[in-house]
């Protein structure tokens, strides 16, 4: 799994450089995540969400798509005390996996700083459906971090909107595509048009339907920013 798709190798190893290092537990666990092919989030887009994450402290931040932990792990990490991550995964043996892992990060967390880890609530269940049901108990977070099916991106942003607090924070990682996102369809290997036509359809939502004020970055397989209009 390469750590860098959409900028120069050298550029990312050296931006990469910059980074304070993780927690021995968050390192292993990332390495891990590397050597089987679980994606999880890049080098280069950990440290916008840490930046995020420091700069916004938010209280309530919510994850689609947990995958094994790595994410929810290390944006705990930076959020404050007494703040709570939620976590929803539909592939029952990640889900599994980072339940493990997260119970592990909390007692990793407690003896290196004394203190119990903001909480990290882990959720068993397809993303649209538990959408639905925060919409339903009007529920709102500071923060929602997408990486998820890319395919029903757009289905769940009608949701996401309303879970968004005021002055809440949307990024969603694995924009990009490795750059296919830029190309015509007709560029596109047949299997895959169809996340190409709804990564496109999502990315018009947050770029031109006025309601967002979004802005992409190339970290990673390319990040994206994104705020409810005012």
């Amino acid at each position: 799994m390469k750590d860098s798709l959409l900028i120069n190798r050298h550029i990312a190893e050296y931006l990469s450089s910059l980074e304070p290092d993780l927690p021995d537990f968050l390192e292993k666990l990332y390495q891990k995540a590397r050597e089987n092919r679980v994606p999880v989030i890049r080098r280069e887009a950990q440290s916008l969400l840490r930046f995020l994450c420091l700069d916004r402290k938010p209280g309530r931040v919510l994850e689609i798509g947990t995958a094994i932990g790595f994410s929810s792990c290390f944006t705990a990490e930076f959020m404050p005390k007494g703040s709570v991550l939620y976590t929803v995964e539909n592939y029952e043996p990640r889900y599994t996996e980072a339940q493990e892992n997260i119970a592990a990060y909390r007692e990793d967390y407690l003896a290196r700083k004394g203190y119990d880890s903001p909480v990290i609530c882990s959720v068993f269940s397809d993303a649209e459906a538990y959408l639905k049901e925060l919409c339903g108990k009007c529920e709102t977070f500071d923060l929602i971090f997408l990486d998820a099916a890319k395919a029903q991106y757009p289905a769940y942003l009608g949701h996401i909107k309303k879970l968004m607090a005021p002055g809440a924070i949307l990024l969603t990682d694995n924009l990009l595509q490795e750059g296919t996102l830029a190309e015509s369809k007709f560029t596109v290997e047949r299997r895959d048009r169809t996340i190409h036509l709804r990564i496109r359809e999502f990315a018009d939502m947050l770029f031109r339907s006025g309601e967002f004020d979004s802005v992409m970055l190339p970290l990673g397989d390319g990040m994206c920013i994104t705020r409810l209009k005012d």
